[in-house]
């Protein structure tokens, strides 16, 4: 199992344990919900590519795959205050993944902490870069892209879990 140091009473560690995906699934059910509105579909897309990844890594026997992190509280180790995950693409891109965070751990460095683990372990895996996909409105994780280099590469209207927003994607190329 992969730690880092703690974060404000946050630790971020590889999503390896039963109840993780899960954790980080309803998380994003939850607070995609309540704060924009959408629908179920938001998570069952998040739980499925998951899952995905999660088989993938069971068949393969490796990170190869990709992976997933996990940002837990240092008082209480079973509660998951957000997370990351990191997939292979074509081309030699990787692809980032599942940003969330309980509105319990902003502001303290802990969505930084992420996204430097998810981005140091792309640069472990020589990629060529890394992308992501998110929609318009997110302005948190929009300023922690802004951070780190990404640059917005395309944008269009659509209908997606259960609302009407436009989807960005964003490249990070080194």
């Amino acid at each position: 199992m992969t730690s880092t140091p703690s974060t404000r009473g946050v630790s971020i560690r590889d999503a390896t344990r039963p109840g993780d995906l899960g954790a980080l699934a309803a998380l994003h059910g939850v607070l995609y919900s309540r704060e924009y509105g959408m629908d179920a579909t938001m998570e069952a897309g998040v739980a499925a590519g998951m899952a995905e990844l999660v088989l993938a890594r069971t068949r393969e026997g490796d990170d190869g795959p990709g992976r997933m992190w996990v940002a837990q509280d240092d008082r209480d180790t079973e509660r998951v205050l957000g997370g990351i995950g990191l997939t292979r693409a074509e081309d030699g891109w990787t692809r980032l993944r599942w940003v969330i965070l309980d509105p319990a751990a902003r502001g303290r460095g802990v969505g930084g902490a992420l996204l430097d683990t998810a981005l140091a372990e792309a640069r472990r895996r020589d990629a060529v870069g890394v992308y992501l996909w998110t929609i318009a409105g997110l302005e948190a994780s929009r300023h922690l892209y802004d951070r780190a280099g990404f640059a917005l590469t395309e944008e269009h209207p659509a209908r997606t879990w259960g609302i009407d927003t436009v989807r960005q994607r964003f490249d990070l190329k080194w």
